[in-house]
């Protein structure tokens, strides 16, 4: 149903898009004027771009569902900046014809020149963005912690998003880089799911490579508001009155892959640290969940030794400080994951990528693994954080 109140406005922005497109092609060279390449382009370009409806509404079979889904999570990326590209052009023409007052041949030669450079940039910017979002980075951050303790090196992942945009061989590659950062502790903040598990490729061969992943201590995650089972469209969710939205089948996966699931849970590791995962605050709406508060969660812990919240939502910094803890570590945000989005996130959140103190306490939010939407990056990174604590005392 929401696909059909969804499609009119989608389809009249794609019509004005390529009614656009078509405009500054044709300015380019006469080939692009003629009766055969609109056609061609028409079709092709209605293909692509109902990609996204189709993708949704098509259930079987599962390789069709999968390929439909995919090639619309690209053409997202590519209406994002295509638009842009509109708008950046109309605001150049409008500003020529008011300070140069040109004639209507001399403007066809300015649209010529810019609809072409537009083209060729929304070309060139989507295809850095694909690559962009499949090339692993390592982030390092270094927090000095007061008291005793052995100074400890900690992998933090998030936003692995398993889904319709998944390479088995990517997260294969991220437990390589995880075990020669040897670190002594790995934790995944949330997001783990794309929120179908039958999006999973190869899901057997997924959580092997996660298995894989090796530390002193082990490897520890929380959910994310993404980690439940909803109908997504053009990447998002609405709720539903489906009693099954708790999928049994991810928490198996983690099981699978040697995680341990921490919901308002605390555990205390070998070397005394205690390390806390919190329950998703959307996810935990959406089950009808309580989610204890931060002094709750934290009192009763030994106030002596250091205390990890692994919290997918980098929120209540301040209240969780104020409890006790001395290291936040989150994901969620993506950093914007595409320009201009990674203009904005300071707008939302205290720590939208990095490392931020926040009174005795320190807050790192990583960029993510994996993505949201639009299978690209463009402006944020694609990472594994690798955190080295020590101890001051």
């Amino acid at each position: 149903m929401l696909a059909l109140v969804f499609a009119p406005f989608y389809i009249l922005v794609n019509l004005y898009l390529a009614h656009w497109v078509l405009r500054w092609t044709g300015c380019c060279h006469r080939l692009f004027g003629t009766r055969a390449f609109r056609i061609i382009f028409i079709i092709l370009y209605a293909f692509v771009s109902v990609t996204p409806l189709t993708g949704f509404l098509v259930q079987s079979p599962p390789a069709l569902r999968h390929l439909l889904r995919q090639i619309g999570n690209y053409w997202f990326g590519c209406m994002l900046y295509l638009g842009l590209a509109i708008l950046l052009v109309e605001i150049m023409l409008f500003a020529v014809r008011r300070v140069r007052k040109k004639d209507f041949i001399q403007m066809q030669r300015v649209r010529q020149v810019q609809g072409g450079i537009a083209l060729a940039l929304v070309c060139a910017v989507c295809i850095y963005g694909m690559v962009n979002a499949d090339t692993l980075r390592v982030t390092d951050y270094e927090v000095a912690l007061d008291g005793k303790g052995e100074d400890m090196t900690v992998a933090l992942l998030a936003d692995l998003h398993l889904g319709y945009n998944t390479d088995p061989a990517y997260i294969e590659q991220t437990a390589q880089v995880v075990n020669a950062m040897q670190p002594d502790l790995v934790v995944i903040a949330g997001d783990i799911f794309d929120n179908e598990y039958e999006a999973v490729p190869e899901p057997e061969r997924i959580a092997a490579a996660l298995a894989s992943m090796r530390s002193t201590y082990g490897t520890y995650a929380c959910w994310g508001n993404h980690d439940v089972s909803e109908p997504i469209l053009a990447g998002f969710t609405w709720d539903t009155a489906d009693a099954d939205k708790d999928d049994p089948r991810m928490t198996g996966f983690l099981e699978k892959a040697g995680i341990t699931l921490l919901e308002d849970e605390a555990v205390t590791l070998a070397n005394g640290v205690q390390l806390v995962g919190r329950k998703d605050p959307s996810r935990s709406r959406k089950l009808d969940s309580a989610r204890l508060a931060p002094e709750q969660l934290l009192e009763p812990l030994d106030p002596e030794q250091p205390v990890f919240v692994i919290d997918h939502q980098p929120k209540e910094l301040n209240e969780l400080a104020a409890a006790g803890a001395d290291l936040d570590l989150s994901g969620h945000t993506h950093d914007g994951q595409v320009f201009p989005g990674n203009l904005l996130m300071p707008l939302l959140w205290d720590n939208p990528c990095g490392c931020l103190q926040v009174g005795g306490m320190y807050s790192v939010v990583t960029s993510g693994l994996g993505v949201w939407g639009p299978d690209m990056r463009v402006g944020t990174r694609s990472e594994i954080v690798r955190i080295t604590v020590r101890f001051t005392d």
